[in-house]
């Protein structure tokens, strides 16, 4: 995953997205539990913690009439800490209690905590990147995003304070991307043979071991999500800096060789299980479409989950996690030329992709929530080349400049056409917004162009879904309506069965 530096870009309020007032701050009521199927759950925070009042409700607003139960936001350790550039922690300074914190620290996230919940939506918060320079073992290259070995008590500490200010929050995220050198250091180490060995699961196990507990004691209603793997990363590292894969990473935090044996010696001495209720994970495909597995089986991406989870399940069956440990989905999404020149994947590709990942995610019984990362493209930055401009993440639901993409059609209303047989077309579809049995049609017009005419109808189970298998020409542009609420939700059109 690629975060660059476009928090702080003023970009104008989506003109199509309706405005809404904002109340003071205090807890509501929990809204009601969400339906059948698995959660949806979208971040964004140059979105939803960087905006003005009145931008920030028309965002949710419009993601809560997509159908949206959660979102995700960035509880910034170096953000919100005191002196986060000195060596020595403020003298005094007790850590655990939000209230020690800067004047307005917390305010970001307080406002997105109310906003959200008064329109229903239950907060994810990530207690992640990057870490004040007094709380790692040396300084990185960067002052702003310090991420070499955090010490694992203070940043329980933080968490502990996270958990206190937000008891209500759905679930809480043990760091970011431990796997990924953006987001935390060394990814590697040399080993007593010279070849370098996994470094980063066992300061991630630290952390966990540190923080969990304090987040159960603080916040007992919350899920609290570990591991938020980045999907891609090296088997066999070249540099103590690389990347690192998300199954190599697993069998190092448990402590377990290839074979899942257990490994007891060196970092892996007085092991413990580690603590969680769920697995994060962000299956990002890079180019490859979400139905082609990963050529590296190291890699998860959408098309290798039952690899991640039967791991999962064996470690637990072997005592090596705690609990058995449900697949949440917490970021993907799929960048597009435009506006990234540097990129091959046009936006109807990207429609037509993220809806193929949302059939495979809902047919594993173990996702228990699928995702979309960005609300909104962010802008090309300064830099000297092409790919430097274009840095950040161009996976939105919207176009730098408001416009919607194919992707938001696609994800209120996903649909997957299947060439079954020569002149029939299995349809597998979604209606993401509404509540138990949603009607629905599916229209169709020939492949050159023409009037749209109905070709299938019905009604939605009650997680939204829906299955038929039709007479169609598989080259025809396949469209699914749906009537949620009084209102008309439209996907994006398919051009063609796959």
């Amino acid at each position: 995953m690629r975060r660059g530096a476009g928090l702080g870009a003023a970009l104008a309020l989506l003109a199509a997205l309706a405005l809404a007032g904002v109340a003071g701050y205090g807890r509501a009521p929990s809204p009601p539990a969400p339906g059948p199927g698995p959660l949806t759950v979208v971040q964004d925070d140059a979105e939803l913690l960087y905006r003005s009042d009145a931008q920030m409700a028309g965002v949710l607003d419009d993601l809560r009439a997509a159908g949206v139960d959660w979102v995700r936001a960035t509880a910034g350790w170096s953000v919100i800490a005191p002196a986060p550039e000195a060596i020595q922690r403020p003298a005094g300074f007790d850590a655990t209690d939000p209230d020690a914190y800067p004047p307005g620290a917390w305010d970001r996230l307080d406002r997105l905590a109310r906003m959200a919940r008064e329109r229903g939506i239950e907060l994810n918060v990530d207690i992640a990147f990057w870490a004040p320079r007094w709380a790692v073992a040396q300084a990185g290259d960067a002052p702003d995003r310090e991420r070499i070995v955090p010490d694992p008590r203070h940043f329980a500490d933080f968490a502990q304070a996270v958990a206190r200010r937000y008891p209500d929050a759905a679930a809480f995220t043990v760091w970011n991307e431990p796997n990924h050198n953006v987001f935390l250091l060394p990814q590697w180490e040399e080993g007593p043979d010279g070849d370098l060995e996994p470094a980063a699961p066992h300061v991630y196990r630290d952390m966990l071991h540190a923080a969990v507990p304090r987040l159960r004691e603080a916040a007992p209603g919350a899920t609290v999500l570990i591991g938020a793997t980045s999907s891609l990363g090296a088997a066999e590292p070249q540099e103590a800096d690389d990347r690192m894969s998300p199954m190599v990473f697993l069998r190092a935090l448990a402590c377990v060789d290839e074979a899942l044996e257990p490994v007891r010696a060196g970092r892996c001495a007085g092991f413990r299980p580690l603590p969680g209720d769920g697995w994060s994970h962000h299956p990002y495909g890079d180019r490859l479409p979400p139905w082609e597995p990963s050529p590296q089986d190291e890699d998860v991406r959408m098309a290798d989950l039952g690899r991640l989870t039967s791991t999962l399940d064996r470690l637990h069956e072997s005592g090596r996690i705690e609990r058995r440990l449900d697949l949440y989905l917490t970021e993907l999404g799929y960048q597009t030329n435009p506006p990234d020149p540097t990129w091959d994947v046009t936006p109807e590709d990207a429609a037509r992709w993220l809806s193929e990942a949302e059939r495979i995610a809902r047919a594993d019984p173990r996702v228990r929530s699928t995702t979309h990362f960005l609300v909104r493209d962010l802008p090309e930055r300064e830099g000297d080349s092409l790919r430097e401009r274009w840095a950040d993440y161009q996976t939105g639901l919207y176009f730098i400049d408001g416009r919607p993409k194919p992707t938001r059609a696609a994800f209120a209303a996903p649909l997957v056409a299947l060439e079954a047989q020569p002149g029939r077309v299995a349809l597998w579809g979604l209606v993401r917004p509404g509540e138990d049995e949603r009607p629905w049609r599916v229209l169709t017009r020939p492949a050159g162009g023409g009037a749209w005419r109905e070709l299938a109808a019905g009604v939605t189970r009650a997680d939204g879904t829906l299955q038929a298998t039709v007479p169609a020409d598989p080259d025809a542009t396949f469209l699914l309506e749906a009537d949620v609420a009084g209102r008309t939700v439209t996907g994006a059109p398919v051009s063609g069965a796959r």
